[in-house]
């Protein structure tokens, strides 16, 4: 038990003894490596206050430091080669296939031994087994699995490509461009979703881009503590995670439902676009994607990719759809040539209205003064056959005739003026009947 520094390394061999053996074990760390058993005394304390999963996300890390190099090893018919890669729960190596069947360039996964012991070897191939039935372009493919000394392997696709952020710091993409981009990624996990399983370490890190500018997601977290999965009085999972994406759930140790991949999404989406316009729907969509409660958050990963594509298309989002004006303005911003059109219309409609309305009105009008000015001559005539003691002059009928039309209320004021000057003008003097007989006998031959 004291032949090794590693304090991690001790504790997983200590959970293995007996109550009297890890008693003795102890006493025995104490007096040879004093040093060490202050190292250890606080992984015990954790293992006692229930905080076994938090153990192995503090110190997972131990072994991959002091890993035995697997380069050129044959694992079963497979060549391992060069590191590409590790982490908390163990190493990526590319591998080949050493059978001389056909060429394949592929990446093998190495669990550590001692994750492999806490979560019991059924689980970890039940979830390699589950993501091997993944088929789609945005998730590395599993083709593989099995157990080499004691550490679950798991062989994979091999991608040739960059992580996100190295992707990103190279390529100068416009707003349109990483939405697309992300939208991909966002496919690829609601199908992941599809096959009830989680991703659970959603990072830059964790999705590569590769030569044709597809982004893949790789290193599922095996360990994802799923409700729908764990039996009563079972839990096989750990803690492993990255800490700035992770979901507050996630961190506390609860269960992961779709909303945990949902916030970490958010804080990717988060990080592609680090200066959003207050208000905007991109921030909007950010907030709503993080929420520290995860029944605040969008559902699942396609009602966040659905308003994603909605920005894109300059359509309302489901977070505004009630309101008319935002409604409105999305319209015009997405089909302005037509709403111009529509416009004109509307407006030529409208012109058009008016015009037949007011001359309405005019004919109508019209139609009232004639019917007024013949009445008031209807009048004349009858006040004219009144008179039989006396002729009715002309100079009569005139001022009665203008006293009438000054008192209908029904003449507009402009015909009253018109009538008025007309009935104020002098009439022209007739012809003398006896100078017009003249005249007429002179131009006789």
């Amino acid at each position: 038990m004291c032949s090794t520094d590693s304090p991690t390394q001790f504790f997983y061999d200590w959970l293995d003894l007996t109550d009297a053996e890890q008693t003795a074990a102890l006493g025995q760390l104490r007096q040879q490596k004093p040093a060490l058993h202050a190292q250890v005394l606080p992984l015990i304390h954790q293992l006692q206050t229930t905080q076994l999963p938090h153990v192995f996300t503090e110190h997972a890390n131990d072994w991959v430091q002091d890993h035995y190099d697997y380069s050129g090893q044959v694992i079963d018919k497979y060549r391992l080669h060069q590191e590409i890669g590790r982490g908390g729960l163990g190493l990526v190596y590319s591998a080949t296939r050493d059978d001389n069947t056909y060429e394949q360039q592929l990446a093998i996964k190495l669990i550590q031994p001692h994750i492999v012991h806490h979560l019991d070897q059924r689980a970890l191939f039940t979830e390699a087994q589950i993501l091997a039935r993944l088929n789609h372009p945005g998730i590395a493919k599993v083709y593989d699995g099995g157990l080499f000394r004691d550490q679950v392997y798991i062989v994979m696709e091999r991608i040739e490509g960059q992580t996100l952020d190295a992707y990103l710091q190279q390529q100068t993409l416009s707003v349109q461009e990483k939405l697309k981009l992300f939208i991909q990624v966002c496919q690829a996990v609601e199908h992941a979703h599809d096959h009830h399983i989680l991703h659970a370490d959603l990072k830059p890190e964790n999705i590569l881009i590769d030569a044709a500018h597809q982004p893949k997601l790789i290193d599922f977290n095996l360990t994802q503590k799923l409700k729908q999965n764990t039996l009563p009085n079972e839990d096989s999972s750990l803690l492993a995670f990255s800490d700035q994406y992770a979901s507050p759930e996630q961190k506390q140790g609860d269960y992961l439902t779709q909303q945990s991949d949902v916030y970490s999404l958010g804080k990717i989406l988060q990080c592609l676009f680090p200066t959003r316009r207050a208000n905007s729907d991109l921030q909007h969509v950010v907030e709503k994607a993080i929420a520290p409660q995860a029944e605040q958050r969008y559902l699942s990963v396609g009602d966040l990719r659905h308003d994603l594509e909605h920005i894109l298309a300059l359509r309302p989002i489901s977070l505004k759809q009630h309101q008319p004006v935002y409604i409105l303005r999305r319209l015009i911003q997405r089909r302005p040539f037509y709403c111009l059109l529509v416009s004109l219309l509307l407006a030529s409609g409208a012109s058009f209205t008016y015009a037949v309305v007011d001359k309405n009105h005019q004919l109508s009008q019209e139609k009232k003064i004639s019917e007024n000015m013949l009445f008031e001559l209807t009048q004349l005539l009858f006040h004219s056959k009144d008179s039989h003691d006396q002729p009715l002059t002309i100079e009569a009928m005139l001022a009665i005739t203008r006293l009438r039309v000054l008192s209908n209320p029904d003449l507009p004021q402009h015909i009253k003026q018109k009538m008025l000057l007309a009935l104020i003008t002098p009439l022209p003097t007739p012809p003398d009947d006896t100078a017009l007989a003249d005249s007429t006998a002179t131009t006789k031959p």
